[in-house]
């Protein structure tokens, strides 16, 4: 294993550098809003995407869902990953992905790539999706979020106004980043990793964001073009500091899958990272 003083991150948009084939040091860039020496849900997330797809990506076999449980808080420490194919079939292919940090499970996945075929003949119902347009060049910040609430834009990372539960809310996330050091991000991990946002677009209510979700799942009708990936929150039920809440994820094209959680009520409200 390569010696942490010699890795050295090559992008200040980095999330994590590779100490060997498995192992992985969480970069300055991946601290999450929970505590500075945890690391973001989107990149436990997104590291779950990736070793899925290490293990069982093929050109002709399309990453149709993504389920992570966030076992425990990630710290800013080694995090290992080990992927299991659980079947590889003519049509369907199934990898388990465990993330451990010191010999204790931090996230578990399941990840499900199906052959891609041409679809049936026919119509089949759809609901429309109302989504503000992406926002143009200079809008965002050089990679993040950038909050709507209904068609209002809002300043990059201004979460102030989700505090209004009575409004829809929206938000386009440009991944314009690495999530690993050296290595293009695939529009597969780019749709994992931005999942996790899934969370506070739904959750943020008028004390701010008061859950942290213990799983997301992602569901892909087909991946995302390019690095902006958007979501409208579509749905959220809550009840007994349990909450439940879903998003369509789009693209400049239009949608490409659906984003669920589950989130428990948090004692320490989120501070989000500007």
């Amino acid at each position: 294993m390569a010696d942490r003083q010699d890795v050295q991150v090559t992008d200040r948009r980095t999330f994590l550098t590779r100490l060997d084939e498995d192992t992985f040091k969480p970069t300055p860039q991946a601290v999450g809003p929970w505590g500075p020496t945890t690391v973001s849900g989107l990149v436990v997330s997104g590291l779950v995407g990736y070793a899925a797809e290490q293990a069982a990506g093929d050109a002709d076999f399309l990453a149709t869902r993504l389920t992570v449980d966030m076992v425990r808080m990630a710290l800013l420490d080694e995090l290992r990953t080990e992927a299991t194919v659980l079947r590889e079939g003519r049509r369907l292919r199934l990898v388990d992905v465990t993330i451990t940090q010191a010999g204790r499970n931090v996230a578990h996945g399941r990840g499900v790539f199906t052959r891609r075929s041409e679809p049936p003949s026919g119509d089949v119902w759809g609901r429309a999706v109302k989504m503000p347009p992406p926002p143009e060049p200079g809008e965002t910040p050089a990679f993040g979020p950038k909050p709507y609430v209904g068609s209002r834009a809002l300043a990059a990372r201004d979460f102030e106004p989700w505090r209004d539960a009575s409004q829809e809310k929206y938000v386009w996330y440009d991944f314009d980043a690495q999530l690993v050091d050296g290595e293009e991000t695939s529009p597969f991990v780019r749709a994992a990793a931005v999942a996790d946002v899934a969370n506070p677009l739904t959750n943020w209510g008028s004390n701010g964001l008061q859950f942290v979700n213990s799983d997301v799942t992602l569901l892909l009708s087909r991946l995302p073009r390019g690095t902006m990936i958007g979501m409208a929150a579509s749905d959220r039920q809550g009840a007994d500091g349990v909450s439940v809440g879903s998003a369509v994820m789009v693209d400049a094209a239009g949608p490409v899958g659906i984003v669920t959680v589950t989130a428990l009520a948090s004692e320490v409200p989120m501070v989000p990272r500007h």
